[in-house]
């Protein structure tokens, strides 16, 4: 066999294996994408969130009609609630969720599910929000138009 067949042949195994484990891995990736509850605001600039969404998981992604920034929404172990602001406080870029917390695909700021700064350039926490719980559902408090 010559060189060249040789290196055209391995080549086109190599793509083809690769594409394999790529579509292998689709379904997954597709599980792993975060659902988004859609709400809207109420008269005393609430957003409402049913409780039984973190029955199968302890945090939820929260869209308010006419945003721009989600809001992640974190059950913490006392039964408490954590809303923090998906917006980079470095250049008001979104965020993504990674393991530990959350990443800003801009710059490479990184925060962790408290919000706190984990890694640079930026310096501010992440906005939060205050939370109320009733029998039904968990109340977001939006007190200015940071969005």
């Amino acid at each position: 066999m010559q060189r060249r067949t040789f290196l055209k042949a391995s080549c086109s195994f190599c793509l083809l294996a690769a594409t394999g484990s790529m579509f292998s891995a689709l379904p997954a990736l597709a599980a792993a994408k975060n659902k988004v509850f859609k709400t809207t605001l109420n008269e005393n600039n609430q957003a409402e969130i049913p409780l039984s969404l973190f029955e199968e998981s302890t945090l939820q992604f929260v869209r308010i009609k006419g945003t721009y920034y989600d809001i992640a929404l974190h059950k913490e172990e006392d039964s408490t609630y954590t809303a923090l602001l998906m917006k980079c406080t470095h250049m008001d870029n979104q965020l993504t969720i990674t393991g530990e917390g959350f990443r800003c695909s801009q710059h490479g700021s990184e925060f962790d599910k408290t919000g706190a700064v984990t890694k640079g350039p930026a310096e501010i926490p992440l906005t939060t929000y205050p939370t109320t719980v009733n029998e039904t559902s968990v109340l977001i408090t939006i007190l200015n138009n940071e969005e």
